[in-house]
């Protein structure tokens, strides 16, 4: 993709969320969003992860209550199955502690098992999802199939998260795919990483203008130098989870390529969910530390990104989860090589010094 192109996809998805249309969702499919990953010839756009990471950065920043990230890997994910003309698909992930049963009579596939948490689920159409171990199916089931029950729930932001019970379901589709499930559960944990980095910035932008808005003593609380080292570490924070949701975007896009070795074991996809993780807490810690009580109203708007922040924060794998994914990644390469570079971000400069 050219950047003309770029520039003129984000133009057009920062005009859409900042106009806040009564039928976002349905704008934003009109225009092909929801299919972005979507090769052009089945279809979609054919954008690049990059690029789809930067598109969730400006649904992250309105604070889009929009099923985006869910959709666009959704499509990608029945665009390997063969299904087409579905209207939204979301993706699960089976606890694992209760993983489902697949089963096969005759030429008929069933499933049985529950998916938990579903993001979006009772406003989906179908729902996919993959099963564990090597050789790894990817499944899919629509929600109005004979079997499919559901709870409905909802994270602190009110984002729909709905339990699913499957009971001798019959799923459209039951195909091979060359990744295993903690490859997906990575490449949903890099979308929420983009939906967050640019739920931070946002953030920061309304604690900027409220603290050069609010007087007290006389003079803005921005002149304080109290509260301007906190907005100064509030924009690092920005900064760092910008830079990590891009560059797990990139690590996508790269593992792509080469899909013999999980994407869990990328050290940028892992750190991604970490780095942004990190800031969320930050971030929503200073900003409200900045507004003080007013920011918990209901009136006023911070609430819908710290509130979405705290939440997307513990979905898709929180930073504890993968910072032991990170560190048996790291451990498991006995030559050191893996570590002394994670450690050290110049190794890699130092060992080809050395080589001369």
């Amino acid at each position: 993709m050219d950047d003309e192109t770029r520039e003129m996809l984000h133009q057009t998805a920062t005009s859409i969320f900042a106009d806040g249309p009564p039928d976002l969702w349905e704008v934003l499919q009109s225009v092909g969003f929801d299919k972005a990953l979507v090769p052009e010839s089945k279809g979609g756009v054919g954008v690049s992860w990059v690029a789809a990471c930067e598109l969730l950065g400006i649904a992250g920043k309105y604070a889009a209550a929009v099923p985006m990230a869910e959709a666009m890997i959704g499509h990608w994910l029945l665009n390997f199955a063969g299904i087409e003309d579905v209207e939204l698909p979301t993706i699960a992930f089976p606890p694992p502690s209760k993983p489902f049963r697949l089963s096969r009579s005759g030429d008929e596939w069933h499933v049985d098992g529950a998916l938990v948490r579903v993001p979006w689920g009772r406003a989906c159409t179908h729902v996919a999802f993959m099963s564990e171990g090597p050789a790894a199916q990817l499944i899919v089931v629509a929600r109005d199939a004979a079997g499919v029950s559901m709870t409905p729930g909802q994270n602190l932001a009110g984002e729909p998260r709905d339990d699913m019970t499957l009971e001798g379901v019959v799923p459209l589709a039951v195909v091979p795919v060359p990744f295993e499930a903690n490859s997906l559960l990575a490449i949903a944990a890099v979308m929420r990483s983009a939906l967050m980095a640019g739920a931070i910035e946002h953030a920061l932008a309304l604690t900027v203008d409220y603290a050069n808005m609010r007087v007290q003593f006389g003079r803005p609380i921005g002149k304080f130098q109290a509260v301007q080292q906190n907005i100064a570490v509030l924009a690092t924070q920005a900064a760092a989870a910008r830079a990590a949701s891009e560059a797990g975007g990139e690590a996508i896009d790269g593992w792509l390529a080469d899909t013999n070795e999980s994407l869990a074991h990328n050290i940028d996809a892992v750190s991604a969910k970490i780095r942004t993780g990190e800031a969320a807490g930050q971030a929503s810690a200073i900003a409200h530390q900045v507004f003080g009580a007013i920011g918990f109203t209901e009136e006023h708007e911070l609430h819908r990104f710290t509130k979405r922040l705290w939440s997307w924060r513990d979905e898709c794998g929180n930073e504890a989860f993968w910072a032991e994914v990170l560190g048996q990644c790291v451990l498991a390469d006995e030559s050191g090589k893996t570590l002394w570079r994670t450690l050290t971000p110049a190794g890699s400069a130092l060992e080809l010094g050395a080589t001369r």
